[in-house]
């Protein structure tokens, strides 16, 4: 009896040991095959690489460096062309402003018809009046424009319908008076202010006038006209005639002198 009942339990023990193997063996199969899955699921990045152009370190494909270089070649194109247009509207420009500025000095430039024949005996221009030109401009009859355009002569100058002469020579009153006679006209007379600015301006030095002292206390013009606008800088002075001191402000440039004194002159004539 007793061996049987060893029997039994050896029997036992080994069913025991075989279960027990055989659970060692499913869960070693459960753990290789969970293994086998997580390498499926995460993959093999080297082994699932087939084309080494497509490489995580590997240069871009020919397919798409060709396409980017193309689009940036197209846009360098298209900002040369725009830079070109720029650069050419830019220089029509420069050209139109430039031949606006040469017209406008051309004309600024150009000698007025008519203009007057000479102002000094130094230089006298060389300008020719002539009586069609003056008809143009002033659009005049006949009789008007020829007395408009009439040559004052050498070294005389034209201001508006007077001809004065500056001279260079010095002489007294009364002999600047004669000379002036003798060239067809006389000292001469200042009535607006016009005249003034005009003879201030075209001279620098000091002229006698055709305005003194008639036996009164009044200054009178030679030819007897009444004094109307005076441009005195002090006519309490000593003297009896009349110089314009060019040299100063035409508006105060009028003096009293002695008639004695040698000085320039200003001759006028119709």
């Amino acid at each position: 009896m007793a061996s049987k009942i060893e029997v039994e339990v050896e029997l036992k023990e080994i069913a025991v040991a075989e279960e027990e193997k055989e659970k060692e063996d499913e869960e070693k199969h459960e753990t290789k095959a969970d293994i086998a899955e997580e390498d499926v699921g995460e993959g093999n990045v080297y082994s699932s690489l087939t084309n080494p152009s497509e490489h995580v370190y590997g240069l871009p494909s020919s397919i798409g460096s060709y396409t980017v270089n193309k689009d940036a070649t197209f846009d360098i194109s298209r900002k040369v062309r725009v830079f070109r247009t720029i650069s050419l509207v830019l220089f029509v420009i420069c050209v139109l402003l430039l031949v606006v500025v040469l017209v406008l000095l051309v004309k600024l430039s150009g000698t007025q018809p008519c203009q007057v024949v000479g102002e000094t005996n130094r230089s006298p221009p060389e300008q020719e009046c002539s009586l069609k030109k003056c008809q143009e401009v002033y659009q005049q009859p006949f009789g008007e424009t020829q007395f408009l355009c009439r040559d004052c002569g050498k070294g005389w100058m034209r201001f508006e319908n007077t001809c004065y002469f500056l001279s260079q020579t010095r002489l007294t009153w009364q002999e600047s008076r004669k000379e002036c006679q003798r060239k067809g006209g006389d000292l001469a007379v200042i009535t607006n202010q016009r005249e003034q600015m005009y003879l201030s301006r075209k001279g620098n030095l000091n002229y006698w006038i055709g305005l003194r002292h008639m036996g009164t206390n009044e200054w009178t013009w030679i030819n007897n006209t009444v004094l109307t606008v005076r441009y005195w800088e002090d006519d309490s002075s000593p003297g009896d005639c009349a110089i314009l001191a060019a040299n100063e402000p035409p508006e105060h440039s009028w003096r009293p002198s002695r008639c004695e004194l040698h000085l320039q002159y200003i001759c006028q004539k119709i």
